[in-house]
C-alpha cells in the first residue's frame, strides 16, 4: 500500500471513528480502530517518501479526535450513573405522596366510592355558565348550570348523573363553559382533588394515583398530609 492509500485509510478511519455512543461496547470499539489507526500510521510513516515527508497536521488532528470521542463516552457514562440515581431519588420521594389530598391542575376527575371534588374559577363577569362531565369514554353523564359569579368555586359531586343515578368509580372530565353579556364564550379553569392511593415513576417522572386515575407530578398545586 502507497503511502496516498495509507492517508485516505487514516483519514476515513478517523472520520468513523468519531461517534461518542453510550452502549456498553463503546471504548472497545474506540479502542481497536486507535490500535487500526496506530498501525497504519506506522505504515505510512515507513513507507513516506523522505523528500516529502508527511505533514504531521492531519494524523496530529485525528488523534485529538480520539481523545475527544474518549472523553465524550466516559461523560455519557457519568451522565447516565446520575440519571440513575436522580430517578432513585424520585422514586423515594414519589411514596412520600401516598395518602396525601392534592390539589391538581387537570379537569380530570377521579370518582372514587361515589364521590370526586373539584374547582372551577370565573374569571370574567358571565351571563350564563354551564357544567359539563363526562367520562372516558367522551359521554356526558352530567350537565347542569353553574355559578356564573367572578371567583373560585367548589364542588363536592355526589357521583350522580343527570337522571340521579349513580355513576360507577373511574376518570371524569369536567369543563364549565360560559359567555359573557356579549355573548363572548370563555372556558373555565378546572382544578382537581384527591387523595394519593399510589405512585410510581415512568420515565423519569411521578405519577400519582388517585384511584385509577394518573396525574403527573409536575401538575400538583398543593399537597395536604391527611
Amino acid at each position: 500500500m502507497d503511502a496516498t492509500s495509507l492517508s485516505g485509510s487514516l483519514a476515513g478511519l478517523g472520520g468513523s471513528s468519531v461517534n461518542p455512543t453510550t452502549g456498553p461496547n463503546a471504548l472497545s470499539k474506540l479502542n481497536e480502530d486507535y490500535d487500526n489507526f496506530l498501525l497504519l500510521l506506522t505504515q505510512q510513516l515507513k513507507n513516506q517518501d523522505p523528500l516529502s515527508p508527511l505533514d504531521t497536521n492531519e494524523f496530529t488532528q485525528q488523534l485529538v479526535a480520539f481523545s475527544s470521542v474518549e472523553q465524550m463516552i466516559q461523560t455519557n457514562k457519568r451522565l447516565d450513573q446520575l440519571i440513575a440515581l436522580q430517578s432513585a431519588t424520585n422514586a423515594y420521594g414519589a411514596v412520600s405522596f401516598l395518602g396525601s389530598t392534592v390539589t391538581i391542575n387537570d379537569n380530570r376527575v377521579s370518582m372514587k366510592d361515589g364521590a370526586a371534588s373539584y374547582d372551577y374559577e370565573i374569571e370574567h363577569g358571565a351571563a350564563k355558565a354551564v357544567i359539563t362531565i363526562v367520562n372516558a369514554q367522551g359521554q356526558p353523564v352530567l350537565v347542569q348550570q353553574a355559578d356564573k359569579s367572578i371567583g373560585t368555586h367548589h364542588v363536592d359531586w355526589d357521583g350522580t348523573d343527570l337522571f340521579g343515578h349513580d355513576v360507577p368509580d373511574g376518570e371524569y372530565r369536567v369543563s364549565v363553559s360560559y359567555e359573557d353579556e356579549r355573548g363572548t364564550q370563555y372556558q373555565a379553569p378546572i382544578t382537581a382533588y384527591g387523595t394519593v392511593d399510589s405512585a410510581e415513576l415512568s420515565n423519569g417522572e411521578i405519577m400519582l394515583y388517585v384511584g385509577d386515575v394518573g396525574y403527573s407530578a409536575g401538575l400538583v398545586k398543593r399537597i395536604t398530609k391527611s
